[in-house]
């Protein structure tokens, strides 16, 4: 993939509108509380988020800002129960996840204030971490933005089975990233202008599992990081302050066919990644976040004491497996992303039409998608195409192979201007209308979407 922007690590700048004498208490890392079993129910109601420059309004699953982490195995069924108890329609999708197109949450599954909905389906997937997320027509990045998201992760027998850490909280630890603009009176606030709306709206913060600059106190030994780009706009550059290299074991849709060693990762809003750090010396680490177009922040600060922890085997192979795609009689679609003029978005020429259907396709169908970004002129902007109820298998990007990070499981891709992927897309049992779209929120709401019957 091209590179992004220049490598320039540097320590987080609290904005100049706010006092530059800002006293902040150190504050470990909140971990996401996890709901487990069957039946599962999410409450989405308002709340508060106290920062050291400020206190915010807020939304939350079950609490006043994000939401628990929901894990489930392969082969359950799944009974989730949401009761929208603010005063205005949502939705909640679940990002990743192989579910029947009533149940997807997109923008024609609306959640009315004061309503509950049930939705029911049997996990058939492998083991993967995966998100919710609002997804209501033209307010989803508004209310991911104040704070309606979680993890969602999937167990099976294979991934139970790895030397790998598994102890939620202790030495698997989930990162939710996202930067926030914070305001004259020190709360962060969503009041998107024209030139947001066209490049996206960033921040001037960076919050890990809703907490500023928190620090993370780790033992000697090797640590298994679950990351979530969960901003709605801001394309990451992910690295360690010291330079560490670490072993990356999955992608959006669970296991890559062999593991990579690197020392950064881009990130686009949407896409996740699973890593496995060795920490073998007492000190001061740190997460720091490159954001595309912007500034680098100090996103958390990590200790490691001298008490032994456990080195964990890093696995080079897992059971991942490409479909098969190499056959000419697959139907072959392209997916043009164009930004035409201020603030209108296109696929295809086309911009979100709730009654129109797309195109439509069988169940239990192959297909290959290319995807370009076209770029001209002014209209340069980094685009993040995501497609529901599947993982894509990449096939070629930029005519060439695809880098071993993009060789697993995905749902969510990065194009840069002028940038394009071929992807193998299936689909299987179920059928309804399900969407595909830019992952960048303010493009999503300002029309970058279409959707597809699948019959």
């Amino acid at each position: 993939m091209k590179s992004l922007f220049p490598i320039l690590l540097i320590s987080m700048i609290i904005p100049t509108l706010l006092s530059a004498e800002i006293s902040v208490e150190t504050q470990n890392l909140p971990i996401p509380p996890i709901i487990e079993g069957n039946k599962i129910e999410l409450d989405i109601q308002k709340g508060v988020l106290e920062l050291p420059f400020g206190t915010s309004e807020t939304l939350g699953f079950n609490g006043n800002y994000l939401g628990p982490t929901i894990r489930i195995s392969n082969g359950d069924n799944a009974n989730l129960i949401l009761n929208n108890n603010i005063d205005e329609n949502t939705t909640v999708h679940w990002h990743g996840l192989h579910v029947p197109a009533q149940f997807d949450g997109g923008p024609h599954q609306i959640i009315q204030s004061g309503e509950s909905w049930n939705p029911q389906f049997t996990i058939k997937q492998a083991a993967a971490t995966l998100w919710y997320h609002p997804h209501l027509m033209g307010k989803t990045a508004e209310h991911v933005y104040r704070g309606l998201a979680g993890m969602f992760i999937i167990d099976d027998e294979y991934s139970k089975a790895l030397n790998i850490p598994q102890d939620y909280g202790v030495n698997d630890i989930p990162l939710i990233l996202q930067d926030r603009r914070v305001g004259r009176d020190g709360s962060f606030e969503y009041r998107p202008s024209r030139p947001d709306i066209m490049h996206g709206y960033t921040g001037d913060v960076v919050l890990v599992n809703g907490a500023y600059n928190p620090v993370l106190e780790l033992n000697k030994g090797t640590y298994r990081f679950r990351i979530l780009n969960g901003s709605n706009s801001s394309i990451y550059r992910v690295s360690f302050s010291e330079a560490r290299r670490f072993t990356v074991i999955a992608s959006d849709g669970g296991f890559l066919p062999e593991s990579v060693e690197t020392d950064q990762l881009i990130m686009s809003p949407g896409e996740r990644y699973e890593i496995l750090v060795d920490f073998d010396s007492i000190g001061e680490s740190g997460i720091l976040l490159d954001i595309y177009g912007g500034t680098s922040y100090l996103a958390m600060s990590i200790s490691t004491s001298s008490i032994p922890g456990r080195f964990f085997q890093h696995p080079k192979y897992f059971e991942y497996d490409h479909p098969d795609y190499s056959s000419t009689e697959l139907i072959r679609r392209t997916f043009n992303m164009e930004t035409r003029g201020m603030g209108r978005f296109t696929i295809n020429g086309k911009q979100m039409d709730m009654d129109v259907i797309n195109f439509k396709l069988p169940r239990n169908s192959e297909e290959i998608w290319t995807v370009k970004n076209i770029g001209r002129g002014m209209m340069n902007i980094p685009h993040s195409f995501h497609v529901h109820d599947t993982q894509f298998t990449i096939l070629s990007f930029n005519g060439r192979s695809p880098a071993p990070l993009y060789r697993g499981p995905k749902d969510t891709i990065l194009l840069m201007p002028g940038d394009e992927a071929v992807l193998g897309v299936s689909f299987s049992d179920y059928s309804g209308i399900y969407m595909y779209h830019c992952h960048l929120l303010e493009h999503e709401d300002s029309g970058m979407m279409g959707q597809f019957l699948i019959e």
